[in-house]
């Protein structure tokens, strides 16, 4: 990954350095920064973007803000020593809030969690269209639909036709957040935007069948998924 570390005290750099390097074994790719301008005059995506928020001129939350306007997918992390001013980290989207004095624990609980969602994020099945064959990444998947004898896979760039048979999709992808919602719908609950006792709903008005007997499990399902979204 690339990384970014931003932070106007260099002794704050070096720890925080230090820290991920411990724990990914030098793999990543570092570049420190000591203020908000020299940030962003660079002018580059990061996978990861460690953020001080206490800092002159151009603060954390500012630097962070204009950052976003051509980054959209970037993980951003937060340090400060005032957690009090942790309601601000919703504006800009922050995956974690990380109190300095306490930066080796909670860095590496940050770093585990980022882990984890790229390992969801690399995943993929394959899948057919056209004269093409590709990987799909799993996380792209709004749900997946069994159809005269065909097991279609429906993601944010269209939809895809799959070799294995929805019920070994289902054992592979329970892990990944997938609820077998209807006999024929396999429904990947972290795209879910609402439900109701018939249909998940999705972006661009995409939806997968509920049925009456899973309607129950669904919602708890859903509402789990959005609570585990929002802890992240």
């Amino acid at each position: 990954m690339n990384i970014a570390i931003v932070d106007d005290e260099s002794c704050w750099r070096e720890v925080a350095q230090k820290v991920i390097n411990n724990y990914t074994g030098d793999k990543d790719r570092i570049e420190m920064f000591s203020s908000g301008m020299e940030f962003l005059k660079k002018d580059k995506y990061y996978d990861v973007v460690i953020m001080d928020v206490e800092m002159p001129d151009l603060n954390g939350f500012e630097t962070i803000t204009e950052y976003n306007k051509s980054n959209k997918n970037s993980i951003v992390i937060i340090l400060t020593t005032h957690l009090d001013c942790a309601r601000q980290g919703f504006l800009v989207n922050a995956f974690r809030y990380i109190d300095k004095l306490n930066m080796q624990n909670e860095l590496e609980e940050a770093f585990g969690a980022i882990q984890k969602i790229n390992e969801n994020k690399y995943a993929c099945i394959i899948g057919h269209k056209s004269n093409e064959t590709r990987e799909i990444p799993i996380n792209s998947i709004l749900y997946i639909e069994t159809k005269s004898r065909k097991t279609l896979i429906h993601t944010e760039e269209g939809c895809f036709i799959s070799d294995e048979k929805i019920n070994d999709l289902e054992n592979r992808l329970e892990t990944y957040g997938f609820y077998r919602s209807h006999k024929s719908y396999l429904t990947n609950m972290a795209k879910v935007e609402y439900i109701d006792k018939e249909f998940a709903y999705f972006k661009d008005n995409e939806k997968s069948y509920v049925s009456v007997r899973k309607y129950a499990e669904t919602k708890k399902r859903y509402i789990a998924a959005k609570k585990k979204i929002a802890a992240m």
